[in-house]
């Protein structure tokens, strides 16, 4: 006849590694997990603008000629590529200063 001893230590070191193993999963679980019914957070925190930002009255008549012949033929996205190139603003500023001359 087999007789099986039971390790005590064993077993409750078994069941803390389980306990620690499934408390890592819920820790990392994610946004799955957290109430997202209400509004988003808000971030006070903002890049710094420079401090001196060339905008389209900057442009050379060459530059404008160039993104109203883009805006003319309908290539908007080529216009907005135009613009940044022309004076160093950005993707979104860049978008709103030709929407502006699209009016």
């Amino acid at each position: 006849m087999i007789t099986m001893t039971l390790d005590w230590g064993a077993l409750v070191a078994l069941i803390g590694w389980s306990l620690f193993v499934f408390w890592l999963g819920r820790k990392s679980a994610g946004p799955r997990d957290r109430d997202l019914s209400g509004p988003p957070p808000s971030f006070t925190m903002q890049r710094p603008l420079p401090s001196a930002r060339p905008g389209p009255a900057t442009l050379s008549p060459e530059a404008l000629a160039a993104i109203r012949g883009e805006l003319a033929r309908g290539n908007k996205i080529n216009a907005i590529k135009l613009m940044r190139e022309a004076t160093g603003l950005g993707l979104a500023e860049s978008k709103q200063a030709v929407e502006a001359m699209e009016i």
